[in-house]
């Protein structure tokens, strides 16, 4: 074997350490939570330790461990460190989900048992038609301290579920509302479902996140 052959099987494997490395800084529930909730917002160590329901303490330790694999960046804000995703982790986080539930199909969070039927039956491409036909309207829900990005998406209403009970009034009943949250492993959107089908509406969960709403449509431009 040559120098350069095994230069370059040295390299590759230096590689695979590296890939491995990464990995496990994903591969823990505390850091896939963690993941889910970054992927709507940049957000403190205690409002994500709240998120969590983890210590302060848990969760620094958890974070720091995915910054030392370049998963996160942070930066400080008076005496808060903000954390946010990075993009390349986002794009993986929707990829992931796609992975797992085609490894194992049973890894779905809709219920039938404990909520019925929620589940949204068309394609997001056949969905945004509809909602182009004023047929329909998405339903983003996410909390206030999770929706700080694109809140100007076309065919979206944004009421967080907090505040979906005083400002109800704002929903029609006569269309379909298609709610959407944290993504397809959210169960906001499931219960937000729910508590609008209680009040008569035409309520149906979308098993797609923020962004992947976005980067449909900004595909469509």
């Amino acid at each position: 074997m040559n120098k350069k052959f095994q230069l370059l099987n040295s390299r590759q494997d230096d590689i695979f350490t590296s890939i491995a490395g990464i990995l496990g800084g994903i591969a823990a529930p505390v850091r896939i939570k963690l993941i889910h909730y970054l992927s709507q917002a940049p957000l403190t160590v205690e409002v994500l330790a709240k998120k969590i329901d983890q210590s302060v303490a848990n969760t620094s330790m958890h974070l720091r461990k995915m910054l030392s694999e370049n998963l996160v960046s942070v930066i400080s804000q008076g005496q808060k460190r903000v954390y946010s995703l990075h993009p390349a982790a986002l794009e993986f986080w929707e990829s992931c989900q796609d992975f797992v539930q085609k490894i194992d199909p049973s890894l779905f969070l809709e219920s039938e048992d404990i909520f019925g039927d929620v589940a949204w039956d068309k394609d997001l491409a056949e969905t945004v038609e509809m909602a182009k036909q004023n047929e329909v309207i998405f339903l983003d829900v996410r909390p206030d301290d999770e929706s700080v990005e694109d809140l100007n998406l076309p065919y979206v209403v944004h009421i967080a579920a907090q505040d979906l009970e005083e400002k109800i009034s704002k929903l029609p009943k006569r269309k379909s509302i298609i709610v959407f949250c944290r993504g397809r492993l959210c169960s906001l959107s499931v219960m937000t479902v729910n508590d609008l089908r209680k009040k008569g509406f035409k309520a149906y969960r979308l098993d797609k996140s923020w962004f992947a709403l976005k980067n449909y449509l900004s595909k469509k431009k």
